[in-house]
């Protein structure tokens, strides 16, 4: 896809601006340096109307002089804890954090978005929304930025996002009407039994035991409760259980993640685990409790508005994919506006750009930043 001059003449901006924020990783609602990084090159620009939401959230408004709609355009902010190996020279300073998920390069492309619109503002139609939201990767900052008002004044007609994506090609980009992206909720397991010497087990009730019968037994919920042709997943990551080696576990916690496309399927999930910790009761005499941790509906991307943009680059470029079982509380902007979320590649064998999403050796040609800026210029320049 063609870039244009202008676009162009902003890489070394854009190197500057990932390569900075790439170094100074924070995480969850705790990114008050990357709030003020974002904050300090706004403001630069000659945009005053900021105002920080959620914690650290940043809300930037920039109204233009032709009467028109209100875009918003957003990029996630939190990094990961996750010990950076990449080796590169402008790897992270704070050890045990990384961008691994690109969000460095989502808030870089919003960064060179507002620089455009700098070179550009008398001619801007409507006006323009930069948001930065922080906890994407934890407990969402999508919904309390939503509930501090991101999405009013002005009123947000519609709202884009984007992400990189190492599935696919560097060059090749995603823009699917309909769902993309995976319903998920992080849920606990409280399990809780009683504690007695390993010696007599008999006095005892042991939470440790119940909790391997859970896990064994929601294997089958997948398999045996929910028709074949409805894509789910369940999964335990972690489990702590039991005080010492002699001692019976009086409490166990698990800690797990379901992921749908579809709520009526999730419900039927979460209401098979809650028979599973019934039966538990019965059979083992422990009490268990089912927690909702973190929930995020599917992204599903508005039909109108997606192929809408689609048009407004080369179809060359287009590329379809499954829908993923990765989420994203980018769901909740499109809850109450349409939306479109896409993907960028960033797989570039040759340069040896391959490592997965969440790596510890996840990194990207900052070239492809470039085509991300393009493509919400096209979006500025020919949406009406």
């Amino acid at each position: 896809m063609r870039l244009d001059g202008e676009v162009l003449g902003l890489r070394n901006r854009l190197i500057q601006h990932r390569r900075y924020l790439h170094q100074y990783p924070e995480t969850d609602f705790e990114v008050g340096k990357t709030r003020d990084y974002i904050t300090e090159q706004i403001k630069k620009l000659g945009f005053g109307e900021i105002e920080i939401l959620a914690q650290n959230g940043v809300k930037v408004v920039i109204r233009g002089n032709i009467p028109g709609r209100t875009l918003a355009f957003r990029a996630d902010m939190d990094a990961l804890p996750i010990e950076e190996e990449t080796g590169v020279e402008f790897a992270s300073l704070n050890k045990g954090v990384m961008h691994a998920c690109g969000h460095d390069g989502h808030m870089t492309v919003l960064l060179g978005l507002a620089e455009w619109i700098a070179m550009h503002r008398e001619n801007i139609k409507g006006n323009v929304v930069l948001i930065f939201q922080p906890a994407e990767e934890t407990v969402g900052g999508a919904l309390p930025m939503i509930k501090e008002g991101v999405l009013d004044i002005p009123e947000v007609d519609a709202i884009f996002g984007l992400h990189l994506l190492p599935d696919i090609p560097q060059g090749k980009v995603v823009m699917k009407p309909g769902v993309v992206m995976a319903q998920t909720c992080e849920f606990d397991v409280e399990i809780t039994g009683k504690s007695a010497h390993g010696a007599t087990p008999h006095f005892g009730i042991d939470a440790l035991m119940a909790s391997c019968d859970f896990v064994h037994m929601l294997q089958g919920v997948v398999s045996r409760r929910i028709p074949y042709d409805e894509k789910a997943v369940v999964t335990i990551g972690r489990m702590e259980a039991g005080e010492k080696r002699n001692i019976i576990a009086g409490k166990a916690r698990l800690e797990g993640t379901i992921r749908t496309f579809d709520d009526k399927v999730y419900s039927k999930i979460k209401e098979n685990i809650i028979k599973l910790l019934k039966s538990l009761e019965l059979s083992h005499g422990i009490r268990g409790q089912y927690h909702e941790v973190v929930y995020y509906p599917a992204v599903n991307d508005d039909v109108q508005l997606t192929s809408k943009i689609a048009g407004f680059v080369d179809p060359d470029i287009l590329v379809d994919i499954d829908p993923l079982m990765i989420a994203e509380d980018f769901s909740y902007f499109q809850q109450k506006v349409p939306g479109t979320y896409m993907f960028l590649g960033c797989r570039n064998e040759e340069k040896g750009f391959t490592a997965p999403l969440h790596s510890s050796l996840f990194n990207f040609d900052e070239e492809v930043l470039l085509l991300g800026l393009q493509i919400y210029v096209n979006i500025l320049k020919n949406y009406s």
